[in-house]
C-alpha cells in the first residue's frame, strides 16, 4: 500500500513540475541559430542560453525564458472617420459631425469628470451631424466616449 501511495505521489509531483513555466520580460535580447544549436539572450539576465539540437530532440536551458508567441492581428474593414467635436468649450449644444456618413452605428456615452455616466445614447448609420443638449448640465468637463466596434474615441469637452 505504502508503494502506491509513493508512485502516486511522485507521478503527482512530476505532473506538476512539468505544468510549471517561468518566463522573462526583458526590453532586449537575441536569438542566434548555428550549426545546429540555437541559442537565445536577454538583455538584464546574465548568461541565460539556451542551446537545441537541429531536429529539437534536445533542448539544454537554465534561467528562464521568454516564449514565442505568435498572434494574428485582426485587420479593420472600414476606413478611418475623422471626428470633429464643436464647440469646445459648449454652452448648450455640442455638435459632432462625421467627415463622411457613418457606416454602421456608433454608440455614444458622455461621462463626467469623476467617471459618472451621464448620457448614452446611439448614433444610427449615415449620420454625418449629431447634436448633443448640454443645456441641463453642470458647468465642468466631460468625456464624450465614441465606440463602433472594436474603435473607441474620448474627447474631452468643456461645458460653461
Amino acid at each position: 500500500m505504502k508503494r502506491y501511495i509513493l508512485i502516486f505521489c511522485t507521478a503527482l509531483l512530476a505532473l506538476s513540475l512539468s505544468g510549471q513555466r517561468q518566463e522573462v520580460i526583458a526590453s532586449a535580447g537575441g536569438y542566434n541559430a548555428a550549426g545546429g544549436i540555437s541559442i537565445s539572450w536577454t538583455l538584464g539576465e546574465t548568461i541565460i542560453p539556451t542551446f537545441k539540437a537541429a531536429d529539437n530532440s534536445l533542448i539544454l536551458t537554465h534561467g528562464f525564458q521568454q516564449q514565442l508567441i505568435v498572434t494574428t492581428i485582426e485587420e479593420n474593414l472600414f476606413e478611418l472617420v475623422n471626428v470633429t467635436v464643436y464647440p469646445n468649450p459648449a454652452s448648450e449644444i455640442l455638435n459632432i459631425r462625421f467627415e463622411v456618413p457613418l457606416d454602421g452605428e456608433v454608440d455614444l456615452y458622455l461621462l463626467s469628470q469623476k467617471g459618472s455616466l451621464v448620457r448614452v445614447d446611439i448614433i444610427e448609420a449615415a449620420t454625418v451631424e449629431k447634436q448633443i443638449n448640454m443645456q441641463n448640465l453642470p458647468a465642468g468637463v466631460y468625456f464624450l466616449r465614441l465606440i463602433k466596434g472594436k474603435l473607441s474615441n474620448v474627447y474631452k469637452v468643456v461645458k460653461l
